[in-house]
C-alpha cells in the first residue's frame, strides 16, 4: 500500500514539471562587446525538469519575441538543459551593443518568470590627452601608434587603421590595401580586447604620415615621423664583442692613445742608460785605484828612504880596512911602511 502511494506522489511531482526559483526574480548583468555572458534560470526542484521553456528579448515596450528565432542570435546562444535538465540558463557570446535588454526565462505551465536586464559595454577610445599627437620612429627599427579603449576588457565590433596617402585615406589594418605597409603591421597586443595599438616594423621613410585608428564613430590620429638613426660611438673594449661591419663603416674608431706608455717607457731607457754610465765610471775609478795605488806607494817609500840619508849622513860603519900608500916620502914608505897606513870608511847602509 505504502508503494503504491509512492508511486502515485512521484507521479504527481514529475506532472507539475519544473517551478522557476524566484529567489532573484530581477538580476542586472554586465558584459563587455566581444566577449560573453550567462544568463541565469533554474528549476526550483533539483529533482524535476522542464518538458518545455523559452528565452525572450523585450524588443519595444510591448513587444517579446524568442531569441531562438532572432536572426541576430544565429550562432551565439547555447543552452545547458542537456547536460542539466533542471539549469535552464542562457549563453550569449560574441556580445554586441544591439544585445543590451531586457530578457526573460518562463516555462509552459507556470506564471513565475525570471527577469534579467543586461547591460553590454562597448569600445570607448582613450583620447590623446597630449599637447600634440607627433610620434618618432627611427629607420630600419619599430613603432607603436597608440589606440585603446577605456574598458580594456571590450572589443570592438570593428577596428581600422588608415593611412593618409595624396589626400586619400588607405586601409592598413585589418586588411592591407597598400604594399608599403604589406607584411608590416599588426596589433601590438591581440591577447587583450581593448588594446588596439599598431605595431609598424621595418620602418623607411615611405612610412611618415598622417594615421588614424577608427572604433564606429570614433578616432585617434597621429603624424608619424621618420628619421635616421643617429651615430653614437662607443668605445672599443677588448671585453666586448666587434662591432658590426655597418658600425665600423659609419663611425669609424679614433686611433688610441699611446702617449702615457710611450713616455713612460723612455723614462725606463733613460734611466737604464744614466745607471749602466754611472756603473762604468766606479768600475773606471776602482781599476784606477788598483793599479795606481801601489806606484804611488813605492815612489814614496823610495823618497821617504833617500830622505833619511840625507838627514843622517855621519850614519856609518868601518867594516874594512884598506890600506893606502903615499907618494910623498918613498923613503920613509919603503923602511916603515905600517907608519902610513889609513884607514877608508865604507859606508853600509843599514
Amino acid at each position: 500500500m505504502k508503494d503504491h502511494l509512492y508511486l502515485f506522489l512521484f507521479m504527481i511531482h514529475i506532472s507539475t514539471g519544473c517551478i522557476l526559483s524566484d529567489k532573484k526574480q530581477s538580476t542586472v548583468i554586465t558584459g563587455y562587446t566581444g566577449g560573453s555572458v550567462v544568463l541565469p534560470c533554474s528549476c526550483d526542484d533539483p529533482q524535476s525538469t522542464a518538458k518545455t521553456f523559452t528565452w525572450q528579448f523585450q524588443r519595444s515596450v510591448k513587444q517579446w519575441i524568442e531569441v531562438f528565432e532572432d536572426e541576430k542570435y544565429r550562432g551565439r546562444l547555447v543552452l545547458f538543459n542537456e547536460s542539466s535538465p533542471k539549469n535552464l540558463s542562457l549563453l550569449i557570446s560574441d556580445l554586441r551593443m544591439e544585445d543590451q535588454g531586457y530578457y526573460k526565462c518562463m516555462t509552459e505551465r507556470h506564471s513565475i518568470t525570471i527577469s534579467i536586464e543586461l547591460t553590454v559595454k562597448g569600445c570607448n577610445l582613450v583620447q590623446n590627452t597630449k599637447s600634440t599627437d607627433d610620434v618618432t620612429g627611427y629607420a630600419g627599427e619599430s613603432v607603436v601608434l597608440p589606440c585603446s579603449c577605456a574598458e580594456l576588457l571590450a572589443k570592438p565590433e570593428q577596428i581600422q587603421w588608415m593611412y593618409l596617402i595624396k589626400e586619400i585615406y588607405w586601409e592598413i589594418y585589418p586588411n592591407e590595401k597598400i604594399d608599403s605597409h604589406k607584411n608590416r603591421v599588426k596589433l601590438l597586443n591581440q591577447t587583450t580586447s581593448g588594446n588596439l595599438s599598431l605595431h609598424i616594423s621595418a620602418l623607411t621613410a615611405e612610412h611618415t604620415g598622417v594615421y588614424y585608428c577608427s572604433v564606429s564613430s570614433q578616432q585617434v590620429t597621429y603624424t608619424l615621423h621618420v628619421e635616421e638613426k643617429p651615430h653614437i660611438y662607443t668605445p672599443v673594449s677588448l671585453s666586448t664583442h666587434q662591432p658590426s661591419h655597418q658600425t665600423q663603416e659609419s663611425t669609424p674608431p679614433r686611433p688610441p692613445n699611446h702617449t702615457p706608455q710611450f713616455f713612460s717607457t723612455n723614462v725606463f731607457i733613460l734611466l737604464g742608460v744614466i745607471l749602466s754610465v754611472l756603473l762604468l765610471i766606479l768600475l773606471a775609478f776602482i781599476y784606477w785605484r788598483c793599479r795606481g795605488g801601489g806606484n804611488v806607494k813605492k815612489v814614496t817609500s823610495n823618497e821617504e828612504e833617500l830622505k833619511g840619508e840625507q838627514d843622517n849622513p855621519d850614519d856609518v860603519t868601518y867594516s874594512s880596512v884598506v890600506h893606502v900608500k903615499t907618494a910623498s916620502t918613498p923613503a920613509h914608505t919603503e923602511s916603515n911602511p905600517s907608519e902610513h897606513t889609513e884607514y877608508a870608511p865604507i859606508k853600509i847602509k843599514r
